[in-house]
């Protein structure tokens, strides 16, 4: 295995769900409290991983998550915007549905800027990793997320188009390594002085094919869904498929998946307790390969200094 390999592991984290990703009444936040603190730090830890946490809004609200989040070590915190739940005009909605891009530049701006002031407030320093919420940016997110001082933004999934989420959210031919992006066009390489890391996604041969494409998921570095032994052969696959394009001496695999999803009913994916911590096993799995390999664990904010010195 290349010993200029490296895995970020990037957490969106939010409030407790359930079936259909409805928000749970009142807030609450076992997802942190017993998800991150209990069962997914501990995990990281053992397997000396370092995840990124990727807070939404309501998290940087509570008093209790925050004492929860700024206790961790050896990990990251950036941000993850879901608009509803930032001001101007916040709310808690049942489901979150609205994606950023659908915003107008001034709503945008302000959302982001909120986000990343409370941010900075909570925890004494500015974020520097971003993720938008149903992975939904758009032609001035790049620009906003550089003027507050952004430095990694992860939003792309290559391969898949969320036309379902916002007309015209396509991130298909998107580069499934890290780069810069057009400011005006996040999903094609640019001089933006942000560094887009993408989530790590293979694609399926069906999926390309009419009406019955729309039915085929590719195949996603995420542990929801995912048994260990086939995140292994997705991260084999990523490298190997890296290395013959010649796209450079480093590779970056970027898996994701939700902070709420190791928890029994908080999420549509863990009905039960065995089942939230197959997921959590399966990430184990991930990691004690990775481990054995040598490829380190990094957080999403590390990558452009990765960058830089290979």
């Amino acid at each position: 295995m290349p010993s200029r390999t490296f895995l970020c592991v990037s957490i969106d984290c939010e409030c407790d769900k359930g079936p259909g990703w409805k928000t749970r009444r009142p807030l609450s936040f076992q997802g942190v409290h017993l998800g991150i603190g209990e069962r997914l730090q501990p995990t990281f830890q053992c397997l000396g991983a370092k995840p990124t946490y990727l807070l939404s809004p309501e998290l940087l609200r509570d008093a209790r998550c925050l004492e929860r989040l700024s206790s961790l070590e050896d990990c990251e915190l950036g941000t993850h915007l879901h608009g509803e739940l930032a001001e101007p005009g916040a709310c808690e909605p049942e489901v979150t549905r609205e994606a950023q891009r659908d915003y107008t530049e001034p709503v945008e701006r302000e959302k982001l800027a909120w986000l990343s002031a409370t941010f900075r407030s909570a925890l004494g320093r500015a974020p520097r990793s971003f993720r938008a919420g149903r992975f939904g940016i758009g032609h001035r997110t790049v620009p906003l997320l550089e003027s507050l001082g952004y430095a990694v933004e992860s939003s792309v999934t290559p391969y898949v188009d969320w036309g379902r989420v916002s007309r015209g959210l396509s991130f298909v031919g998107a580069p499934t390594q890290p780069y810069h992006p057009d400011p005006a066009n996040p999903a094609r390489i640019g001089k933006s002085s942000l560094l887009e890391v993408p989530v790590t996604i293979l694609p399926r041969f069906l999926a390309g094919l009419p009406i019955v494409g729309r039915f085929v998921e590719h195949r996603w570095l995420r542990p929801t869904r995912t048994t260990g032994a086939q995140l292994i052969e997705i991260a084999r696959e990523a490298i190997a498929h890296t290395r013959r394009s010649g796209s450079g001496a480093t590779v970056v695999l970027n898996a994701m998946f939700h902070n709420v999803e190791v928890v029994a009913g908080m999420s549509p994916y863990a009905a039960s307790d065995e089942a939230a911590r197959c997921i959590l096993d399966r990430l184990s799995t991930l990691l004690a390969w990775t481990r054995k390999e040598g490829i380190r664990s990094i957080g999403l904010g590390d990558v452009p200094g990765i960058l830089e010195s290979s």
